[in-house]
């Protein structure tokens, strides 16, 4: 595996790029190449600059690559009528068909950088016309997935399933097909490995959320009592570990008592649902929030506690760290935090873990502080270095590699 540190300067042969992905993440280094006039088509689902008749906020983008060719309405509305007809599996009315659309149009292009279960169809046609073919494995793959979440959902008598075991299947062929796959963690590039991911093809290409420049640029919350205040930012399932923060969370209230408060933010999933009837005494369950007020909630509390069971880079984690929280969190969980310097990475499924990090934390001011600081300064360099220059960094290397 490479890790790729961008030099500071342009990157020499400035490839062209044809992008096929989601919108979220994406859209940065979408507007990146754009502004270099080097994305010559993003094969996505629909998006928009904020003007039109059909503009979801979802598939809000910069306007500099609303234009660009490759946005699709016919994936977004056969995905919206699958969920609404309780379809199974309805991701597959938006992921096939966008791959079969992506596949029918392959533009002249130095690099395909494909994103989640769109890329396989037109990366056979790319390669074939001599393109070096990129997969963007943005979380871990299906194989990983169940040997890590099995055992959790087992304890609560169910059974994890993939939405799609098709699509499973056809993610872990584009990783192994492409001449590249970027990984955004350690914890994702392991499982890339021990799916029989070439080692010498894996690249390390950390993303960044955008909102952590502004929670950087805000001062923390002043605080005039002595309550510390924990947090947690994402989807309640038994997958983010929703379980073992609330176990591990009443034997720290009977520790502390009314020094201690638990914020849950977030969509609730199906299996998290009856944990959330019977909320034990000092936890608070917001749903979810727009991003003004998790960033207010963020710069207010003490500590930032995340406990996923798999994960591909958790943003909310990122984002956690800029706004001066200290972190606990799992290697599972993709965290760029480095532990015991700017956050505490603890094993999985462990309440007992979780109280005992919880318990340092606020036994130890100093260390808290330290380590909130710390995390701060981390995610500062990373917003510095950027995100479009480390996969640029990235893209040289790809095609250094492969003699181009």
């Amino acid at each position: 595996m490479e890790l790729i540190k961008p030099s500071g300067s342009a990157i020499a042969s400035s490839p062209s790029v044809w992008m096929i992905s989601r919108i979220d993440q994406a859209a940065i280094l979408a507007s990146h190449l754009a502004r270099q006039n080097r994305l010559v088509r993003w094969d996505s689902f629909w998006r928009h600059d904020g003007t039109g008749a059909i503009t979801p906020l979802s598939r809000q983008v910069d306007p500099i690559v609303h234009t660009v060719p490759g946005r699709h309405l016919i994936p977004d509305m056969l995905a919206k009528a699958a969920q609404k007809l309780r379809l199974p599996a309805h991701n597959l009315y938006s992921d096939v068909p966008l791959s079969v659309i992506a596949a029918l149009h392959v533009p002249k292009a130095d690099i395909l950088h494909g994103q989640g279960n769109y890329s396989l169809p037109a990366m056979r046609r790319a390669k074939a016309l001599g393109m070096i073919t990129i997969s963007d494995v943005t979380g871990q793959l299906a194989e990983i997935r169940q040997l890590q979440l099995a055992d959790e959902y087992a304890t609560h008598r169910k059974t994890y399933r993939e939405i799609s075991a098709f699509l499973a299947r056809r993610r872990t062929e584009e990783a192994k097909f492409a001449d590249a796959v970027f990984a955004p963690s350690d914890t994702v590039a392991d499982g890339l490995q021990r799916c029989g991911v070439d080692l010498k093809k894996i690249f390390l290409v950390p993303f960044i959320s955008p909102l952590c420049q502004t929670l950087l640029d805000r001062k923390r919350a002043v605080k005039n009592d002595t309550v510390i205040r924990l947090l947690y930012v994402g989807n309640l399932s038994l997958a983010k570990g929703t379980a073992t923060l609330l176990a591990a969370w009443k034997s720290l209230r009977d520790r502390f008592r009314l020094r201690i408060e638990l914020t849950l933010v977030g969509a609730a999933k199906p299996c998290a649902k009856d944990l959330l009837t019977r909320l034990p005494d000092g936890c608070e369950w917001l749903g979810p929030l727009p991003q003004a007020a998790v960033a207010d909630l963020m710069l207010a509390s003490d500590i930032f506690v995340f406990p996923s069971l798999s994960e591909g880079s958790s943003l909310a984690t990122m984002e956690a760290m800029a706004a001066g929280c200290a972190i606990i969190t799992t290697f599972d969980a993709g965290s760029p935090a480095i532990n015991q310097i700017s956050g505490l990475i603890i094993p999985p499924r462990d309440p007992s873990e979780i109280s005992a990090a919880v318990s340092a934390l606020i036994n130890n001011p100093t260390m808290r502080r330290n380590i909130a600081q710390a995390g701060r300064d981390q995610i500062a360099r990373d917003m510095q270095i950027g995100y479009g220059n480390r996969v640029d960094a990235a893209y040289e290397a790809v095609l250094s590699r492969h003699g181009k």
